[in-house]
């Protein structure tokens, strides 16, 4: 170990050295420095609990099944926005990072490689209760990150260069943080159980039908064609969450969701998600239209009976239709060539299954990730259709803020690639409170109860953590 942070720290400082002069020039501006450097030797299994806690702000990400991982640490700088103008501030600040940034990825040839991670809230909201620790929209830029994509691992060192920054400090910085990551400790502390349970009462569940009810009359009234609604239950739990356990469960139960976890201050917020927003890569992005469910059978042929169900529903397709209608439509002033791709395919769970369409489109020349985005969010699935009305309803009828869940979690670099995932099959935590929270898309002709039903099958990820 001794030898291979000694012959990184000469790598580091030749890298530093030929940079010299570049990095020299920066007298009126900040500089991003990023390096990054195989770490195909390094056990991060079992280490992932400490490595989120070990700081102020932590961000985990990781898409099983294309075997892609994100974990990172600390924080250089950060884009915050808060209030309507977020995507702007985002957009703008990146567009001022674009080229003060020094690295050395273009020698590691790998297909994604981020840089900034972080989340945006469904909507704007004052950060204050459960959500006090999340602005609106956060995208940051992490001291140490490890990486495992095309099966194989890095670290990355990011600092932010200044004409006053001595190179000795940098690479003093490097080596503690690369020591420090190569000799984290592992958690084996178990899971803590459920003491107590708010939100799943039948008094909860009669207030969730008069809600419903005030849904499908407004849908009667063509104030509104759909409507997301989303219900919370919070759990007092035994002890604090070890997130190595968490995500080691999602990874065998859930493993071709996207799993995560945003961790700031005193609070964490994680889930395992089905659906991605967006992949952005090469000039082109490829959208997830996510919206109509079943559950899944308890044999293969039960299976099979509920997903021809599913390709059959009225209602199911009519929500999927919104979804990708809504989608096409709001991309067609930032994209080009917009092909809808493998049409009403089924996406199984473990638990539950959804009506998936794939969107594929090309940016146009002066579009930008988040140029894109705030064009398509928030979708008609997480939200509802005409997007404004529901918007309206939700803020009017739910009772609590939704903060980060169904929001937009994922990463993006300076070079208009990036992904993103909706955050949904999520929870709150802070010390041995947790907030679980689901939602269920209401369109004419939808019934109470089937849609409790739902929502009770999209808390499973969470509370099947504690049995």
């Amino acid at each position: 170990m001794e030898d291979f942070i000694s012959r990184s720290i000469e790598s580091f400082s030749s890298f530093l050295s030929n940079n010299k002069d570049v990095l020299k020039s920066s007298r009126l501006t900040s500089r991003i420095i990023s390096y990054i450097l195989p770490f195909d030797h390094i056990k991060i299994s079992g280490k992932v609990d400490e490595i989120l806690n070990n700081s102020e702000r932590s961000f985990y990400f990781e898409n099983p099944e294309s075997d892609f991982m994100i974990i990172g640490n600390d924080e250089i700088l950060n884009i915050t926005g808060n209030g309507e103008s977020r995507f702007a501030i985002t957009d703008k600040k990146i567009r001022e990072w674009k080229d003060k940034i020094v690295s050395n990825h273009d020698i590691i040839k790998i297909r994604q490689r981020p840089l900034f991670i972080g989340a945006m809230k469904f909507m704007v909201e004052h950060s204050d209760g459960d959500w006090k620790d999340f602005n609106d929209s956060t995208w940051f830029v992490p001291k140490t990150m490890f990486l495992r994509t095309d099966n194989k691992q890095f670290f990355i060192f990011n600092f932010l260069y200044t004409s006053q920054t001595q190179f000795e400090y940098i690479l003093s910085n490097f080596k503690i943080k690369l020591e420090h990551f190569s000799k984290v400790n592992e958690n084996n502390s178990p899971l803590p159980v459920i003491r107590e349970i708010k939100g799943n009462s039948p008094k909860d569940k009669k207030k969730w039908k008069q809600l419903i009810d005030q849904a499908l009359e407004s849908i009667e009234n063509r104030q509104f064609n759909k409507v997301v609604l989303a219900r919370k239950v919070d759990l007092l739990l035994s002890g604090e969450l070890n997130f190595e356990k968490v995500i080691s469960k999602f990874r065998s139960d859930y493993n071709t969701s996207y799993l995560f976890a945003y961790h700031f201050g005193k609070s964490f917020f994680f889930g395992a998600t089905p659906e991605s927003l967006g992949k952005f890569s090469e000039g082109k992005v490829q959208f997830d239209a996510l919206a109509g469910s079943a559950p899944r059978g308890e044999n293969e042929k039960e299976d099979k009976e509920f997903e021809m169900k599913l390709l059959m529903s009225k209602k199911d397709k009519a929500e999927h239709k919104f979804v990708i209608d809504h989608i096409k439509k709001a991309l067609s002033s930032v994209c080009e060539d917009i092909i809808e791709k493998e049409k009403f395919k089924v996406k199984k769970l473990s638990n539950i299954q959804h009506l998936l369409t794939i969107i594929s489109a090309e940016l146009k020349q002066d579009s930008s990730l988040f140029s894109v985005i705030k064009e398509i969010y928030p979708t008609p699935a997480i939200c509802g259709s005409p997007q404004n009305e529901a918007l309206h309803f939700i803020k009017k009828h739910e009772n609590f803020r939704r903060g980060l869940y169904s929001g937009i979690i994922g990463w993006f670099n300076l070079d208009n690639e990036g992904e993103f995932v909706v955050a949904l099959r999520s929870a709150l935590n802070y010390g041995n409170r947790l907030v679980a929270y689901a939602g269920s898309g209401i369109v004419q002709n939808s019934e109470a109860d089937p849609e409790f039903a739902e929502t009770e099958l999209k808390l499973k990820p969470i509370m099947s953590l504690f049995k």
